[in-house]
């Protein structure tokens, strides 16, 4: 969990949304001070993801860039303007993750259907309980890192079986790990 920052946190949401409309408006300073107010929070999110201290620079700069050119579609409605702008980072983080990964096709790759031991028992356990199509579509996206258009491709399924396995699974996992 990324620690609250004391600016955001005193700072109404209010505020946060007049800044992101006069950047939205072109304003170079409301850019500048929303900048000043929240980007250690956004570089934060960008840093646990990457783990890199230059490379989560990189992605906060480019979060920033992103922000500057949609600000007019943030919309109070759907959430707050740090939550707004969180995702962003988020996604040009994982964004950059995906860009460094091999780009071999599925059939050159050889990924088997599920490990033999796990690195925890209580995992392995808790993993044999799930059906076989939830349990393969958690191990090849967690221990594999596939998302969930590469499993469907892999499994030949529906991209949305492949979403739902994954998370009946880790729903299922996720009671059973707590027992």
């Amino acid at each position: 969990m990324v620690k609250a920052d004391p600016k955001i946190e005193s700072m109404p949401h209010a505020t946060l949304e007049t800044l992101l409309a006069q950047v939205a408006d072109g304003s170079m300073d409301a850019f500048s001070r929303l900048y000043d107010i929240t980007s250690g929070r956004l570089f934060a999110i960008a840093f646990r993801i990457l783990r890199d201290d230059a490379v989560a620079q990189d992605a906060t700069q480019e979060a920033y860039v992103n922000i500057w050119r949609k600000a007019r579609l943030y919309d109070p409605a759907r959430g707050s303007p740090i939550g707004w702008m969180s995702v962003i980072v988020r996604n040009v983080a994982l964004n950059m993750i995906r860009a460094d990964r091999p780009t071999e096709p599925f059939d050159d790759l050889d990924i088997p259907v599920a490990p033999v031991d796990p690195p925890d028992s209580h995992l392995g356990q808790c993993l044999k309980q799930l059906p076989e199509d939830q349990r393969n579509a958690i191990v090849l996206t967690y221990t594999y890192g596939l998302t969930h258009s590469e499993l469907a491709e892999h499994l030949s399924v529906p991209l949305g079986t492949a979403k739902s396995w994954v998370r009946r699974g880790m729903l299922t996992l996720k009671e059973r790990m707590l027992r």
